[in-house]
């Protein structure tokens, strides 16, 4: 069986790493983090990749249940409720290969891995010739860094079931690790011909013909690749490798930038696309991708604190500011959720989703967040975002009722005023509709540092006065 538990995929990727001697893949920075558990480092999953074993047969009612509650305790982010159902159903039936690697799969999105080693162990002596349980611990211990035991068990999947296509692959990326390009590729030619559709072997199997310098055979691999699966985020990294090693750079950017489409934040896309605009001489394009590069960096760092203390508001509002500064506000408003759920009615928070929710077109939301933050405190921020959203929706009567409040001064507020001075002027009200032509005049023209003499030398009016 080709799929891996999902706990393992996340620490070691399946498809080859994009640096030399590096196969490892760094985890994408996430703008929006998508659920309680993933805010706690847990992945919402555990998977069943096992081939059921005689004590299987026959399946116990209570044991399954338990089996369900864990699953249901993975998704719901807490773990050890997990590992406590998984270890009542080990207590009815302490024969099943199968309970053990669950547990495992578990103390691995804790991050218990010495407790998760023992698990996959138990599992493999429960059922030694097990190929797909060989093949899970060796992709396990291979993520440790244990290669050479992550090989024994390869080798021993290999022997059990020689047309275990996956066994052949992580085998395949073992000797990648080691820099014995050779073998992988003998591997990873042996994973494609048990199965064609293979999209990792063949991904990896054109990798590898990169390093061996055999570059059309590699275009072709990594071609096929993205046929199969056009979303192959490493497999258009790699194409573009390939193109920056035939000096074709135009294709190489092109390459990158797919990458780049399919996976924003992973920084390694930028930086190939980068070193293939300044191979071009297109220095605005290496700058601006340069300055993105150093933007999720700053992400990332917020993301790791974010993490390391979600149960503050602080750093969920700051993440989101700096999410609203990328203009990334669909994550943004996750963040100042999360921070609103922490401390309800915050004032930062319900400003600055009111905000993001306005950059995504959610003008009734933005308004409902800033009403209840002008019922704690009237602040300028508040009526600003409120007077853009009445904007927005054309009720210029209200939007510059909260400009004025807001004190605010701009080209938006004097457009508000024309606005308001046409749909005055057909209502009859010509002398309001006078005024408002003239502080949309005197917002202008002190925009243009054309503020007439009697201003001269004073600071600027903050707002046109009546």
């Amino acid at each position: 069986m080709r799929r891996m538990s999902i706990l393992v995929l996340l620490v070691f990727s399946a498809g080859c790493g994009s640096k030399s001697g590096d196969q490892v893949a760094s985890v994408g920075i996430p703008l929006a983090i998508n659920s309680a558990a993933a805010v706690n480092n847990v992945a919402t999953d555990i998977s069943e990749t096992t081939k059921p074993n005689a004590s299987q047969s026959i399946a116990n009612p209570a044991v399954e249940q338990l089996i369900q509650k864990a699953k249901a305790a993975v998704v719901a982010g807490r773990p050890s409720i997990a590992i406590e159902a998984l270890s009542q159903a080990i207590g009815i039936s302490s024969n099943e290969s199968r309970l053990f690697r669950l547990r495992a799969d578990v103390y691995v999105l804790m991050g218990e891995n010495a407790n998760a080693q023992v698990d996959f162990t138990l599992a493999v002596n429960l059922d030694p010739q097990n190929a797909d349980l060989l093949n899970v611990r060796g992709y396990f211990l291979m993520s440790r860094g244990l290669s050479d035991q992550a090989s024994a068990d390869f080798n021993k999947a290999i022997q059990f079931d020689p047309k275990l296509a996956a066994a052949w692959n992580n085998r395949g990326l073992v000797a990648l690790s080691k820099q014995d390009y050779a073998a992988a590729e003998a591997d990873f030619s042996k994973a494609v011909e048990l199965d064609r559709k293979y999209v990792d072997a063949l991904n990896n199997r054109g990798f590898a013909c990169m390093k061996l310098g055999r570059l059309d055979e590699a275009l072709a691999d990594l071609k096929g690749t993205i046929q199969l699966k056009p979303d192959y985020t490493t497999a258009w990294n790699n194409c573009g490798l390939v193109y920056m090693q035939q000096e074709d750079f135009p294709a190489a950017v092109e390459a990158f930038t797919k990458a780049v489409s399919l996976a924003p934040t992973d920084t390694r896309w930028l930086n190939h696309r980068r070193a293939a605009y300044l191979k071009m001489e297109k220095y605005e394009e290496a700058n601006a991708d340069a300055q993105q590069i150093r933007w999720l960096a700053g992400l990332n760092q917020l993301t790791q604190l974010a993490f390391a203390k979600s149960g503050t508001a602080d750093v969920w509002i700051q993440r989101g500011n700096y999410l609203v500064e990328g203009s990334e506000f669909g994550a943004a408003v996750q963040d100042y959720s999360r921070a609103l759920a922490i401390a309800p009615g915050n004032i930062q928070a319900l400003n600055g989703r009111a905000l993001a929710w306005l950059k995504t077109g959610e003008v009734r939301k933005s308004i409902s967040d800033c009403d209840e933050s002008l019922v704690s405190q009237s602040t300028p921020a508040a009526f600003s975002v409120r007077g853009d959203a009445w904007f927005s929706m054309k009720n210029y009567e209200q939007a510059v009722q909260d400009f004025e409040a807001a004190q605010r001064f701009d080209e938006t507020v004097a457009a508000a005023y024309r606005h308001r001075a046409e749909e005055r002027m057909q209502n009859g009200q010509l002398e309001l509709a006078k005024a408002d032509e003239h502080k949309a005049r005197q917002i202008t023209a002190a925009l243009a540092g054309e503020l007439n003499d009697a201003n001269a030398g004073n600071s600027p009016v903050p707002f046109p006065e009546n």
